[in-house]
């Protein structure tokens, strides 16, 4: 279990999320605020690939809400990762490089992303 709070580290300011909902494979956190809203699932299975390959899929989903306010409509914001490998394999390079190239240089390949480059 990754614990009964899950602090999300957000530029604007830590959250700390408190665990709602906990089963052997899956965690909800989630903290409501009065203009926001937070939450973050994590998900565990198994996928079946052909020729019999069956991986272990970890899935982690981060929604960010903000309220609508006068004019301003309610927004929400989801970011998400999806991580398989073969059971057993502990290599944790690959995410770990993904996660740098995302925040490098200021997040500007986020922002290229926004953009549409490729």
């Amino acid at each position: 279990m990754l614990g009964n709070t899950y602090v999300l580290g957000l530029a604007s300011g830590s959250k700390t999320l408190p665990l709602v909902k906990q089963d052997g494979y899956s965690a909800e956190y989630s903290l409501r605020e009065s203009l926001k809203s937070y939450r973050v699932v994590v998900r565990h299975s198994k996928v079946k690939k052909p020729f019999g390959i069956t991986l272990d899929r970890h899935n982690v989903e981060v929604l960010v809400t903000t309220f609508a306010a006068g004019a301003v409509p309610e927004s929400t914001h989801k970011a998400y990762c999806v991580i398989e490998h073969s059971p057993g394999d502990t290599n944790v390079e690959p995410v770990d490089a993904l996660a740098d190239w995302l925040i490098a240089t200021s997040n500007s390949n986020v922002t290229k992303l926004y953009n549409f480059e490729s």
